[in-house]
């Protein structure tokens, strides 16, 4: 078998997917170029895949990877051969100009085992409940046309570059170009879900991605600059879809939980970048990356100028790799949605 089939077996072993889900995984996403393997035996034992995104911070985009599909053998397990395999992929990202790494644990425990990698805890989502007689009345929803837009309708490109608009003026926040826009609207499919667009006139004002689950609908992005926009749409597919309630993901909301980590991957880079754009001064230590060794060292941000190398007369403060990136995002409030998760 080749490697993209083996990996592919792996996937079904370690994953409760359908194989509709991972057939589309691995025709749309998967590639070798971006597959991490290790292998024993004369086969494939684990896998991970570095998506390709982008990260909007300080008026730049950052090139980052999503660690898709990390998965062992049950054979293999407890040896260390994802910790081994997750250090060679950093070091592939170090040398491709990967700025950070990011990854959304699938349970609890695997926090404090990416962690032990260089992981930080950074990416949160807000979690709101919503039915019909929650929301408010309003005679706006009248004035809205609101219809479900499939991939590659002549609406699509209306809705991306909406889509677009909003996520592009977003501080710390993942982007999705106009090719996995496509995929994330034909996993929604795969759930039973759309995408939905809510119009006056010909102007577009409000989308929303969501699916249904037993008596829930499934919200994972609700996106309007007007409020009374985002409730009409609500209100709307709670009774299309004959459902009770909506559970909103977003930014925001009655409950709060951490969703995904993220690694910094090249230090003197991103620190270079941050420069011209930090106010103040900063003095640190990176200490303790035994996956990339040149990250470790002294760096210094004095008035825009960036520098590194030990100043006897400063008072330095001593990260790990995890709180390194921690302090990067601190104040940020970084997020992630509509990842293939």
């Amino acid at each position: 078998m080749t490697i993209k089939e083996q990996v592919k077996v792996l996937w079904k072993q370690c994953f409760h997917d359908s194989d509709e889900f991972i057939d589309f995984y691995f025709q749309k996403r998967y590639t070798d170029d971006l597959n991490s393997c290790a292998e024993a035996d004369d086969r494939v034992i684990a896998a991970l895949q570095r998506i390709p995104y982008s990260l909007t911070y300080e008026g730049m985009e950052m090139p980052v990877a999503y660690i898709s599909g990390a998965c062992t053998d049950s054979a293999y397990r407890n040896k260390g051969v994802m910790r081994q395999l997750l250090a060679e992929a950093h070091r592939r990202m170090y040398r491709e100009g990967i700025m950070f790494s990011t990854l959304i644990p699938a349970e609890e425990w695997l926090k404090g085992y990416y962690a032990r990698s260089g992981y930080a805890n950074c990416f949160s989502q807000g979690k709101k409940l919503l039915t019909a007689s929650s929301l408010p009345v309003d005679n706006f929803s009248k004035l809205l046309r609101i219809v479900e837009i499939a991939p590659g309708s002549t609406l699509c490109s209306d809705a991306f570059l909406f889509f677009n608009h909003f996520q592009s003026s977003q501080e710390a926040y993942i982007q999705h170009d106009w090719e996995d826009f496509h995929i994330i609207l034909t996993d929604l499919q795969l759930s039973g879900g759309s995408l939905w667009g809510a119009f006056q006139g010909d102007i577009l004002k409000g989308l929303c991605f969501c699916f249904p689950e037993e008596d829930t609908l499934k919200v994972t992005e609700l996106i309007s600059a007007e409020e009374q926009v985002a409730w009409a749409l609500v209100k709307f597919l709670l009774s299309h879809y004959q459902v009770a309630q909506a559970e909103c993901l977003g930014q925001e909301g009655e409950l709060s939980y951490e969703l995904g980590m993220a690694r910094i991957i090249h230090v003197e880079a991103m620190l270079r970048l941050l420069a011209g754009t930090y106010h103040g001064n900063l003095y640190i230590k990176v200490e303790g990356d035994e996956a990339i060794p040149e990250n470790n060292g002294w760096y210094n941000l004095e008035e825009g100028h960036y520098s590194s190398g030990k100043q006897e007369d400063k008072a330095y403060q001593v990260v790990s790799i995890g709180e390194l990136t921690r302090l990067l995002f601190e104040g940020k409030h970084p997020y992630m949605s509509l990842m293939l998760n």
